[in-house]
């Protein structure tokens, strides 16, 4: 990523509600732009109630050159649900101040070693990696007439009835969102640079259902039938319940910056946060002051080794719950 001539020099900040250290840690960033002649904004709500000496985000006279976020993936979910007209969206640099996260990859404790890496990033030395996370675009019909518009990050959820918890749902979700409810849904998860959609279904009755990967170019038609029982709701990042006709790529994604190139922080993120591909029982421990017994191992007093007795209660165990499962 390289910046255009006099970039950047204004940047739009967003706070996860209700949080202390955020406000914190915002007034604390603010500040350090400031010092280097950045021009922040924040959305209205926190300018009128908290900052009121920075000036309220408009979209209509504020282009934003990158964005940030302190919070977690529901505070990265609402700042691009700030953008949502077919216009390319700004880099977003995101710092975890929330509870489990996977797009929040930065430590806020270390902001001006980051930001200054991020408004350095001409320098060759020291390039600036970006993922281009896909969204969907979404379009409301009826009757042939476009209803409304929305441009989603992690997913559509469609489900029977009023409550979005029932069976006899389905998730469409980007590889974004496929950490997210698809994952506890039984959905794959797929690295962010592939480009697809995931559909999930939600406790389908239809054992034939299962998840299933397309392309991120398909069009995917959600309908009802006339003859349905109930009524369908929808919602797009959790938000906005409404009904739905039809889902296509968005024609602008988000550019979330990273630590490392690629995929990389993707993968980092679901192994210490998912503990994916690690043993959930820890390896046998020995004695930390055990040895070689050929070089003096440590003994009982009837002279066996404590490692020997320890790797042969082992196997015992081992070879019971085969004879066990031998028996059922």
């Amino acid at each position: 990523m390289h910046w255009a001539p006099g970039a950047p020099s204004r940047v739009l900040i967003v706070k996860k509600p209700g949080n202390p250290d955020a406000s914190q840690k915002m007034r604390e960033i603010a500040a350090w732009l400031h010092a280097r002649g950045i021009h922040v904004v924040v959305e209205r709500p926190v300018a009128h109630a908290e900052f009121p000496k920075l000036d309220a985000y408009d979209a209509k006279i504020h282009p934003i050159d990158f964005c940030i976020t302190l919070g977690g993936d529901g505070t990265v979910l609402h700042l691009a649900s700030l953008f949502e007209h077919d216009d390319p969206l700004p880099p977003v640099i995101s710092f975890a101040m929330g509870s489990l996260g996977f797009l929040t990859p930065f430590d806020a404790t270390e902001y001006a070693r980051c930001l200054n890496r991020v408004i350095s990033a001409n320098n060759p030395e020291s390039p600036l990696y970006v993922t281009l996370r896909t969204r969907r675009r979404c379009e409301l019909r009826h009757g042939g007439e476009r209803l409304a518009m929305h441009n989603v990050l992690n997913e559509v959820v469609v489900v029977r009835g009023a409550c979005a918890s029932v069976a006899d749902g389905l998730i469409i979700s980007t590889p974004s969102g496929s950490t997210a409810y698809s994952m506890s849904a039984g959905g794959p998860m797929v690295t962010p640079s592939v480009p697809c959609s995931i559909l999930t279904p939600i406790a389908p009755l239809s054992l034939s259902f299962r998840p299933l990967v397309i392309p991120e170019s398909s069009d995917i038609l959600i309908h009802l039938p006339e003859y349905a029982r109930s009524n369908a709701r929808i919602s797009f990042d959790g938000k906005k319940a409404l009904r739905m006709r039809k889902v296509t790529p968005s024609l602008c994604p988000l550019p979330l910056i990273n630590m490392s190139n690629l995929d990389t922080d993707w993968y980092e993120g679901i192994t210490g946060k998912l503990k994916w591909n690690q043993t959930l029982r820890e390896p046998p421990k020995l004695p930390s002051t055990a040895r070689s017994t050929r070089s003096g191992d440590e003994t009982d007093d009837e002279g066996k080794s404590f490692v020997s007795q320890d790797l042969q209660r082992e196997s015992d165990e081992y070879n019971s719950q085969l004879e066990r499962l031998s028996k059922m």
